[in-house]
């Protein structure tokens, strides 16, 4: 039977954890996508246009089953899409994935602003690679913009490899993956 919820192991965050997000959950979750615009911004690139992702976008996540919020307590701090199986759009990349192996993807991923610098980012990591395994997932595939600096350090920190180029949301990609 598999888990709705995914808790960490460690001291660290310990009350953080990793559950599918409901209707209720999308506007403190679209909040977290407009944080991280805003944040962006500041460090000046765009990785989300005004016209994606959108408050629709997170309703359609959610009621695909491929929303997931982070929650502290009551307090929803982050957001993302977790959706395992095919991502069409990785279906060609200029370069190669490491793996052929059934993989998740991760999109959207984004922390409420009273997070940022706290460590969430490795947390969040934590329990996606949990969530993977305990779903008989063998890789995790990321995709951001070459902008992105911070993004592309965290995946790097977590293990991720640089695989190539995909073409998604208008534009080229650095597409990351990692085995697991």
């Amino acid at each position: 039977m598999r888990r709705s919820v995914w808790r960490g192991e460690s001291d660290y965050m310990q009350n953080i954890i990793l559950r599918k997000a409901c209707l209720d959950d999308a506007l403190a979750a679209y909040q977290c996508i407009e944080d991280a615009r805003v944040y962006h911004s500041l460090m000046g690139f765009v990785q989300w246009h005004p016209e994606y992702p959108t408050l629709s976008t997170i309703y359609k996540d959610i009621e695909d089953g491929i929303g997931y919020v982070f929650t502290d307590g009551n307090d929803i701090v982050g957001y993302c899409c977790v959706a395992i199986g095919n991502e069409p759009a990785y279906n060609i990349i200029r370069g190669a994935w490491k793996t052929e192996e059934p993989y998740a993807v991760v999109h959207r991923m984004a922390f409420s602003q009273h997070y940022r610098g706290k460590g969430l980012s490795r947390k969040a990591f934590a329990l996606i690679k949990h969530y993977c395994i305990e779903n008989g997932t063998k890789a995790i595939r990321v995709d951001t913009q070459s902008e992105n600096k911070v993004m592309q350090h965290i995946l790097e920190r977590e293990g991720f490899e640089y695989c190539g180029l995909v073409e998604f949301d208008g534009g080229p990609k650095l597409a990351y993956e990692l085995g697991i």
